[in-house]
């Protein structure tokens, strides 16, 4: 999530894997962009570009349960998805590196 409210209870916080606001704004309250134009664009200004905290996710799973917040209900048009899409992608690559 890129904004968090104090209701929320967490251990981690790591805005970095969140949509840029700019990106966001275009997606989802101006429409401008289609859900492919946001994941293309998301996957190159966040998770391209922030690989190393997509690593840290990854070994942080590996010793306890994450749960990836947004507003969005379904996972099916959200980044979460792409975040955990990622970390399974770059965890099969590193999977020698992790064990």
């Amino acid at each position: 999530m890129r904004r968090i409210e104090k209701v929320y209870d967490f251990d981690i916080w790591l805005p970095k894997l969140a949509p840029p606001e700019e990106l966001l704004k275009l997606y989802v309250i101006k429409k401008k962009i289609t859900w492919n134009e946001f994941k293309k664009r998301f996957t190159k200004e966040v998770l391209i570009k922030n690989k190393e905290y997509v690593k840290i996710l990854i070994l942080l799973s590996k010793k306890k349960k994450i749960t990836l917040l947004c507003w969005e209900e379904s996972p099916k048009k959200c980044h979460r998805r792409l975040v955990a899409e990622e970390c399974k992608r770059i965890n099969s690559k590193l999977n020698v590196v992790l064990r």
